[in-house]
């Protein structure tokens, strides 16, 4: 559980630090296009970039003691898979998403059947041990 709570730290770590940096590059990368007024710009940095690197900074600490890995993972699954779920939400209503929509999608399912799995055997381990 450790290594997939670090891993996710990381990457939300990173990728609010993009938002928060360069999120014009970053739009465009991941959507195809850019916010077009100064508020968009600051509400992207504030929603992608803040979020995500207070999501990274929850995992860290998550990440430090073994009796916190049940708490990191299980907030994964409910971020990852909430993210999961809007963005196929988003391709049925919205139709038409880009190759980086499917990427996503992709990431996002595994990250949570991992998350799962391991959850799963965390109970098994746990229920064996009483």
């Amino acid at each position: 559980m450790r290594v997939l709570i670090i891993l996710n730290a990381v990457i939300f770590l990173l990728f609010g630090l993009g938002f928060v940096f360069i999120p014009e590059t970053l739009s465009q990368f991941i959507t195809d296009s850019v916010p077009t007024t100064t508020s968009g710009m600051t509400d992207m940095r504030a929603t992608y970039g803040g979020i995500s690197i207070g999501f990274a900074l929850f995992l860290g600490i998550t990440s430090r003691d073994s009796q916190l890995y049940v708490l990191g993972t299980k907030a994964i699954l409910l971020v990852v898979g909430g993210m999961a779920f809007g963005r196929i939400i988003g391709m049925v209503q919205d139709g038409s998403p880009n190759e980086m929509m499917y990427v996503n999608l992709v990431l996002e399912v595994v990250v949570v059947i991992i998350g799962w799995m391991l959850l799963s055997k965390s109970r098994a381990v746990d229920v064996h041990s009483d």
